[in-house]
């Protein structure tokens, strides 16, 4: 729990009116009750949060006469996330539960406080850090390794030799570890192509629901510290993801892909095999990435153009498409037409 005079002095805002109140959540003002802090975007936000329960009001406004304390910010959107991240690190773990359904090897290491979902199956050797939550259905494989405080969500699969960091989340049905896609034909046969190395999950990650990290071929596919990744978004073998890589849903990374740090990838981005980023790119949706990218990019279109470029291009096309009559006039006046 905090005051809304600690809570101001994290978020840089200003209080009206009994900061000394000892703040424990927060929650709309339809859900809102005593000791939660809500938010008022406008008037009439205003008016439902003061007859809520809640203990304190954020919003941009200027308030008289209000019936609650205010805390007043410059930024909602800014100011409601730094502090839903500092509840998360001020919220103490819960007792570890393990459900009686759950099959845990013999030889698995589990730490203190970590809880196991029905059904949820955790492998030979496996390694689970203290205060970590294994939903229900989850399959753990053999020699795994999962930091502290992560949760995975019910029905993550992890296959063996995986390495998980500490305050991982992983959604539902999400895979991590399956083998990557690679193939040889030779002879009018398809070979399979060895898929013999792990991924590495670094600390802080999010990923989404049903996505997909694949092993790599010998070598390690990694997910670097603080990089959240979207819906249903592909990490083929081999890719090398950095610090803090934003993906929304529906991007492919092929195999051997290397992405710097600070990267942003709208949906449905494609990335080539073996292309490398670099750092502090941004890249619009549906843009494919087919060659190498230096760092501080602003990529768009299919091939990729830099966006400044890619713009003109689109202008240049709208304004063929509206002229294209007078331009075929044109040129069946031109001499030798």
């Amino acid at each position: 729990m905090a005051t809304i005079d600690e809570i101001a002095k994290l978020v840089g805002g200003t209080v009206i009116g009994d900061g000394k109140i000892q703040i424990k959540g927060m929650a709309s003002f339809d859900f809102a009750e005593e000791g939660d802090v809500t938010f008022a975007f406008d008037e009439e936000g205003l008016q439902r949060a003061g007859k809520s329960k809640a203990s304190c009001v954020f919003t941009t406004a200027d308030v008289e006469d209000y019936p609650k304390t205010v805390l007043r910010v410059g930024d909602m959107k800014q100011a409601l996330t730094v502090l839903y991240n500092a509840m998360l690190e001020m919220t103490p773990p819960g007792k570890g539960v393990i459900h009686p359904s759950a099959v845990i090897a013999g030889s698995a290491v589990l730490g203190e406080n970590v809880s196991v979902g029905a059904h949820a199956v955790i492998g030979e050797e496996a390694r689970i850090g203290d205060n970590t939550a294994v939903g229900a259905n989850c399959v753990i494989g053999k020699n795994v390794t999962i930091g502290q405080g992560s949760f995975l969500a019910p029905n993550v699969t992890v296959y063996d030799n995986t390495v998980i960091g500490n305050k991982v989340i992983i959604h539902s049905g999400t895979v991590i570890g399956a083998d990557g896609f690679g193939y040889v034909p030779m002879e009018g046969k398809i070979y399979k192509v060895p898929q013999m190395g792990n991924v590495v999950i670094e600390d802080e990650v999010e990923i989404g629901a049903n996505s997909c990290m694949d092993r790599g071929t010998f070598a390690t596919t990694v997910i670097g510290r603080g990089t959240k990744i979207d819906n249903l978004v592909q990490v083929a073998h081999n890719v090398k993801l950095g610090r803090n890589v934003l993906i929304a849903a529906q991007t492919g990374i092929a195999g051997s892909a290397t992405v710097g740090d600070n990267v942003m990838m709208g949906g449905q981005v494609g990335v080539s095999d073996h292309v490398s980023i670099g750092n502090n790119v941004k890249v619009g949706a549906k843009t494919g990435v087919t060659s190498r990218v230096g760092d501080d990019k602003v990529l768009f279109g299919y091939p990729y153009r830099e966006a400044s470029e890619a713009r003109k291009l689109h202008g240049l096309l709208s304004l063929l498409l509206r002229n294209a009559s007078k331009i075929k006039v044109l040129l069946r006046e031109l001499p030798g037409e």
